[in-house]
């Protein structure tokens, strides 16, 4: 039975990147412009067994000259213990096709039970499944 329900799981996530255990995987899984904007999906996973009160990733935007293009702080949370979430946000007045690459160029706060914590960045295991590269 406890294979079956293994078996289950794993087909409903289906290719959705499982995270290392303590770690934070980060995937930019699409893009999708719409209006004027990019729409960003990230599909993220807490592997480890801290729930995040806050989670604020810095994200730059390379354009395809490798030029930074735009500047953005991203709350991911809250993010729960041990669950996949996705977290779609807006890059305004840009289309996604013009965007090459985008870098976690770091965390900007981080708290999990109510405390601060400094160790975030350190948590995070970035992918892409798009044709945009996600660096850290």
């Amino acid at each position: 039975m406890k294979a079956f329900v293994v078996l289950v799981i794993s087909l409903f996530l289906g290719g959705i990147a499982v995270a290392e255990e303590g770690r934070i995987s980060v995937e930019l899984n699409k893009l999708e412009t719409e209006a004027e904007n990019c729409q960003s999906y990230l599909v993220l996973q807490n592997g480890t067994a801290n729930a995040f009160d806050r989670l604020v990733l810095d994200l730059v935007m390379f354009d395809v000259d490798g030029i930074i293009a735009r500047r953005l702080a991203v709350d991911i949370a809250p993010l729960d213990a041990s669950r996949v979430a996705v977290k779609v946000f807006a890059v305004q007045g840009f289309a996604c096709e013009s965007i090459s690459r985008m870098l976690v160029n770091g965390v900007l706060g981080c708290e999990a039970g109510g405390a601060a914590r400094d160790d975030c960045r350190q948590l995070l295991a970035v992918s892409s499944r798009s044709d945009v590269d996600l660096v850290n």
